[in-house]
């Protein structure tokens, strides 16, 4: 038998890292706000990220045949990211654009990170699943310009 890891294993973990500590960060940065609405927005983010935190925990012990139906023939990433920040001139007056300002860039890094892991891959089950986590990444990044363009 050989000692070699599962590289889907491996990989979910590397998600899981990634995610649990964007969980941290907004759950950190929820605790340490006043303003109402950008609390309940990085509430709302650190749901979504928990929620993922709960998904990948679920595919390391049941495995990946699932979430892999899901997305087989979905073009998940159609798309880029608007990455624009919000309007500059108002991030040192207004906590809530410094804040969306903040979250949007999180949230690119990790889109652009796993599109990276999945760019890289070796095996297309593994790209596929990073394509997944970016697309969540994406899914992110449209809730906070809807959200924050209301600011």
């Amino acid at each position: 038998m050989s000692s070699q890891k599962n590289p889907v294993e491996a990989m979910l973990k590397i998600a899981l890292t990634t995610v649990s500590n964007h969980y941290q960060y907004y759950h950190r940065a929820a605790m340490g706000v006043q303003t109402p609405q950008v609390r309940a927005l990085l509430e709302i983010l650190a749901e979504t990220e928990s929620e993922l935190i709960e998904k990948i925990r679920n595919m390391m012990r049941f495995g990946i045949s699932e979430e892999l139906s899901e997305i087989s023939d979905a073009d998940l990433l159609s798309e880029d990211p608007d990455s624009t920040p919000f309007d500059l001139s108002r991030e040192e007056t207004d906590p809530r654009i410094f804040v969306c300002n903040k979250a949007l860039d999180h949230e690119v890094k990790g889109y652009t990170f796993f599109l990276s892991i999945a760019a890289r891959a070796k095996s297309r089950v593994v790209s596929r699943l990073f394509e997944y986590f970016a697309y969540v990444k994406l899914v992110q990044i449209r809730r906070i310009r809807r959200i924050c363009e209301s600011f």
